[in-house]
């Protein structure tokens, strides 16, 4: 995957998983609104400094926005986020919901087998 859009879809769930609005992530990181667009959306691969700011407002490590950058599948915007959203919604269950989604993603991909 193209490093800006990876570097932005991690941004962006970040951003999102902290309840930050765009408007709020710019103004806590003393940029525009739109840098903050163009960043998530991969139009721009921002620098180290601003990346450093959104990590300490996300509270995030800066190595959160390039973990799994070796993934080399071709994938659609879409379906990168709606990944994320899976990973962010198992980290905000208990470990008995969590295995009880696990099982009915189970039973999901089995069906789709048969």
């Amino acid at each position: 995957m193209d490093l800006k859009k990876h570097i932005g879809l991690k941004v962006k769930a970040a951003r999102q998983e902290t309840g930050l609005s765009q408007e709020g992530l710019a103004a806590a990181i003393g940029k525009v609104t739109e840098t903050v667009s163009n960043i998530e959306r991969g139009f721009a691969l921002t620098g180290l400094d601003t990346l450093q700011r959104i990590s300490r407002v996300v509270g995030k490590p800066m190595v959160f926005f390039l973990q799994d950058i070796e993934d080399e599948r071709e994938v659609s915007q879409r379906r990168l986020e709606a990944e994320e959203q899976l990973f962010r919604f198992g980290r905000a269950l208990g470990d008995d919901d969590l295995m009880m989604a696990i099982a009915l993603l189970e039973t999901m991909v089995r069906k789709r087998k048969t």
